[in-house]
């Protein structure tokens, strides 16, 4: 599959060739060892997985693949699913299974697959001028899917009339072929450079690496029966919520016009990506004015400038000119808690700020958050899907830190108001022309403004017990507000130089919201049964009150020797507890037991939150 990506020296032929820019847009991620060229270190995934007969896939993206995917097992031991249409046949049936039970079936687009649920994907759903190469399916809860998108193949217009002279035309040949011969990339090799076309399907594995890693962060959930309630600690991190937004652009704008020819434009298509990973716990009422929502917010928002960068020189009969552009030329960026009708509310406040990035004094930075959180709370999370909830916890940890590069691009912050302001611009453009000199063009225009760069940011919001309490099934949205402009600078001389004005051009970005998942604000508190009997405590099992012989609301498979207790935690409510007294060698039963109306309650710590129970105050049933 060849890309063509037509390097300076071709792009000053415009006027001749249609350009072929090869950069898919949106898939370029940074930070978090998401990379941006083949000089850093690639995202590998930590899944193990299967790779089978993948003939059908692009070499160079085979390739890539495996370099991706190295933890190799056999399909059963697999987590990610790598086949082609040899694979797909001979094991129709045990795919479909395995995608089911939550294994990533990945397979070529081009593939008809009956198991991958009607409705999930059609052409229509692609973006503008992309082709679907590759879908990833799993089954697991409601299905998840992700397409990999490849630029189809362009057949160039046919070229128009010259607007160069002989000579001219012969000069930039000699400038073409020079920078070859000076140790820069060859025009007649480029589209077969292996490094190249490695290079444009590794930007691309990145973001899918990325996203099957984070599937199954959200997918750690282990059922509530199997924790073990002695950890009172929750990592929040398990609560994440992952939101994305990307967004493709076309830019056609009008630049100058030269007298009595016809004016010159510029049209460019260009995407911004949007990410947000949201961490919703709920403090229980128990805690005082520590209650209410908290959400930890990481924001990474990606203007994809490098198909929007096209400069090109042309001429008007004597006239000569040059459009530089388009450039990032500046970025806002708002983001804001909002009630599910889109409106704001009082009370929202900061219970950690977001962090000023760090001074632009070099080009590496990091940004982090590392907020601990004491008392009662729930880290689960409800909505429309299935609830998962871990249940009470007390106390814990939330920590995320990015490492990224800035280069060149400056930043304020403004975050007076629970509204998070981000305003991002570059002053090192050098708005000046060598005529005879290409070569300086990059200098001019530093890299952020003409390829891309990720803005990073993080922060707590706490959403107060006056607004939220114990039980409630409010839910709240996260808006994004993105202003994006780009600049152009027109330059033309006929006997004499002259210079044009500097233009900048706004890209209409619709606001963005998404439902955030409502934290489990279910109050929870624990119940501790102390074994006082000489022999092991077994098949202690917990019941609504009343409800004893019915659906138990918690069965342990554990025993408990003399002096050790069974701790649990249970929503609040009253409950009745059964178990069985058993000889410790044979596990025969000796005696069973009941102890009635014993009431969980929420609580700001452990103390609190605890109803204490011993084996010795049963009733025998």
């Amino acid at each position: 599959m060849k890309r063509s990506i037509w390097i300076l020296g071709l792009i000053v032929l415009l006027p001749l060739f249609e350009s072929c820019e090869k950069e898919v847009p949106g898939t370029i991620r940074e930070g978090n060892n998401i990379v941006v060229n083949q000089y850093k270190q690639w995202n590998t995934s930590k899944q193990p997985a299967y790779i089978g007969d993948i003939s059908a896939f692009p070499e160079d993206l085979q390739t890539v693949i495996r370099q991706r995917f190295p933890r190799q097992v056999s399909m059963d031991a697999a987590n990610v699913i790598i086949v082609g249409a040899n694979d797909l046949a001979a094991n129709h049936d045990k795919l479909a299974q395995a995608a089911e039970n939550g294994a990533f079936v990945i397979v070529p687009s081009t593939l008809s697959v009956p198991w991958i649920k009607n409705g999930l994907f059609s052409v229509s759903d692609a973006p503008k001028d992309l082709a679907p190469l590759i879908t990833c399916y799993c089954g697991w809860g409601a299905g998840q899917l992700y397409v990999m998108y490849d630029e189809p193949e362009v057949t160039p217009e046919a070229p128009g009339a010259s607007s160069m002279s002989e000579k001219e035309w012969a000069e930039l040949i000699r400038k073409n072929k020079k920078m070859g011969d000076d140790g820069g990339v060859s025009l007649m090799d480029y589209d077969n450079d292996a490094a190249h076309n490695e290079n444009y399907f590794q930007t691309r594995m990145d973001p899918f690496v990325e996203w099957i890693d984070n599937c199954y962060m959200e997918r750690s959930f282990k059922d509530p029966g199997s924790w073990d309630y002695d950890d009172l600690r929750a990592n929040i991190e398990q609560s994440g919520q992952r939101l994305t937004f990307d967004y493709p652009f076309t830019l056609n704008a009008y630049i100058d016009k030269a007298t009595w020819s016809d004016p010159d434009y510029l049209v460019k298509s260009g995407s911004i990506s949007v990410e947000f990973r949201v961490f919703p716990i709920y403090m229980l009422q128990a805690n005082g004015d520590k209650a209410g929502d908290y959400y930890g917010v990481v924001s990474t928002v990606t203007p994809h400038n490098q198909s929007m960068w096209g400069p090109y020189v042309g001429a008007h009969g004597a006239c000569r000119n040059r459009i530089y552009g388009f450039w990032f030329a500046d970025m806002d960026v708002e983001t804001s808690l909002l009630n599910i009708n889109g409106e704001p509310f009082n009370g929202l406040e900061y219970y950690d700020r977001p962090l000023p990035e760090n001074q632009n004094t070099s080009k590496s930075y990091s940004n982090g958050h590392s907020f601990s959180l004491t008392g009662s709370f729930t880290s689960g999370i409800t909505g429309d899907k299935p609830t998962i909830t871990r249940g009470i916890s007390l106390g814990g940890t939330w920590t995320s830190t990015t490492n990224y590069t800035l280069e060149t691009i400056n930043y304020t912050l403004d975050s007076s108001t629970p509204v998070v302001k981000y305003h991002y611009w570059s002053e090192n453009v050098k708005l000046t022309d060598d005529w005879d000199d290409w070569g300086k063009i990059n200098q001019n225009f530093p890299s952020p403004v003409r390829t891309e760069f990720s803005s990073h940011t993080m922060w707590v919001w706490h959403v107060p017990s006056s607004v939220v309490k114990d039980n409630d099934t409010r839910q709240f949205v996260l808006n994004t507000h993105i202003n994006l402009r780009y600049s152009t600078w027109y330059h033309w001389r006929g006997a004499l130089e002259y210079d044009s004005n500097r233009k900048e051009h706004s890209v209409s970005i619709p606001d963005h919201t998404w439902a955030l998942e409502r934290p489990n604000r279910t109050p929870w508190g624990f119940i501790r049964l102390r074994n006082a009997a000489n022999n092991e405590m077994a098949h202690v099992t917990f019941y609504e009150h009343g409800k004893e012989g019915g659906t138990p609301v918690m069965e342990l498979t554990t025993s408990y020797g003399k002096g050790e207790e069974a701790r649990v935690g249970l929503p609040v409510g009253i409950y009745d507890v059964t178990w069985d007294i058993v000889d410790g060698d044979s596990g025969a039963k000796l005696s069973s037991w009941i102890y009635r109306n014993v009431e969980v309650h929420s609580g700001y710590n452990d103390e609190t939150a605890t109803h204490r129970i011993s084996s010795v105050d049963g009733e025998q049933r």
